[in-house]
């Protein structure tokens, strides 16, 4: 068992983002956004294997032995098998300056993402949900600077999100049947960690593990939004985490090195690695695109 984070994968990820483990392959994906690359990580040997992609692919959901993914200012289904991409849809009326970010599949099978100002200055961002038929809408939801966590209870009626730059961990009361948000409520504050929150994952407690950007740390905190575990990694930047093993009870890592100084990525080599730690209480299984659960 691994009881402190360790590297797994010495990928050094630009922006190492968007990861989901497949139980029926037995392997993790995650992409580099910056770069435009899929990662994948087989645990039981160790190997790891990197595609290039056409579109800055920035969250990814399994689908039919593939992988849905929003990159860009657009969804696309991307083939591992063969390396085809095929778009789906685009977002016309996103400024040109925007890109997608994090995403996640809901309970009735959609897929939730938002969008950010790639420079992050202004606060465009937006939600947006893909309907298992091809049919996109934009959420209504205050914009943001940056998008991040798109995660929702064991329950199903909680969704958790974040707009990083505010330090604060969001949630709402999610309706089963209509989709609908209501409850806007702060669950919790990432300010006295120095950090800002980013990518998340629910346990099968249904507490959420949150990676916190700048604060070399995860932190697990319980539904009603007190702090359980703090996770320290070698890496300042974690960026997305999710549950994979054959019994969900290791807590997969992605981190970047965006952004960091020459003596920074020196004094924290392992920066956008991929890293991994065992936990005591198991994830849950990934949901997927168009399969209601």
């Amino acid at each position: 068992m691994l009881i402190t984070p360790e590297c797994v994968a010495p990928t050094g990820c630009v922006l190492g983002e968007g990861a989901v483990w497949s139980a029926s392959e037995g392997f993790l994906w995650w992409v580099d956004i910056k770069r435009a690359k899929l990662h994948r990580y087989n645990p039981k040997t160790g190997n790891t294997r990197r595609y290039d992609l056409p579109i800055r692919a920035s969250a990814l959901a399994l689908y039919d032995g593939c992988l849905l993914m929003a990159g860009d200012r657009e969804v696309g289904l991307y083939d591992p098998a063969t390396e085809a991409y095929e778009r789906w849809c685009e977002l016309p009326q996103e400024p040109d300056t925007n890109r997608t970010n994090d995403g996640g599949v809901a309970p009735d099978g959609s897929f939730w993402f938002g969008t950010m100002d790639d420079r992050e200055k202004d606060p465009t961002g937006g939600y947006f949900r893909l309907t298992p038929d091809r049919k996109i809408s934009q959420m209504r939801l205050p914009s943001v600077l940056v998008t991040n966590t798109m995660q929702f209870s064991p329950d199903g009626r909680t969704f958790y999100t974040c707009d990083s730059a505010e330090q604060e961990i969001l949630a709402f009361d999610h309706d089963l049947v209509t989709g609908t948000l209501t409850g806007r409520r702060v669950f919790a504050s990432t300010y006295e960690f120095d950090g800002y929150p980013d990518g998340s994952a629910v346990d099968s407690e249904g507490c959420l593990w949150t990676c916190l950007w700048d604060a070399s740390r995860v932190v697990r905190y319980q539904p009603d939004g007190s702090i359980d575990q703090v996770v320290t990694l070698a890496a300042p930047r974690p960026t997305s985490c999710t549950f994979g093993g054959d019994d969900l009870r290791t807590l997969f890592i992605t981190t970047a090195r965006a952004g960091m100084s020459f003596p920074a990525l020196d004094a924290r080599p392992l920066s956008g690695s991929l890293f991994a730690i065992s936990v005591d209480v198991p994830g849950l299984p990934a949901r997927q695109f168009g399969i209601s659960r």
